[in-house]
């Protein structure tokens, strides 16, 4: 589910992983699935931001930087 700043944009949201979480994560030792659940969580608002960027951003074949930069 969305965070409140991306429900304005959609109702889904991928998951974002803290800084601190990435190596347990990636970690292909660890198959624990309760131990990599709670790293599945609504990530906060308040650390991200969105703006409007142009529309090369719909192709993966656009890796520029005006991808990122705000419209």
């Amino acid at each position: 589910m969305a965070n409140e700043l991306l429900k304005q944009v959609h109702e889904r949201m991928p998951v974002i992983l803290s800084r601190e979480d990435e190596a347990l994560w990636l970690d292909p030792k660890i198959q624990d699935t309760e131990k990599l659940r709670p790293l599945l969580k609504q990530y906060p608002s308040e650390l991200m931001e969105f703006y409007p960027v142009d529309r090369i951003v719909n192709s993966p074949a656009n890796d520029v930087p005006k991808c990122i930069i705000p419209t």
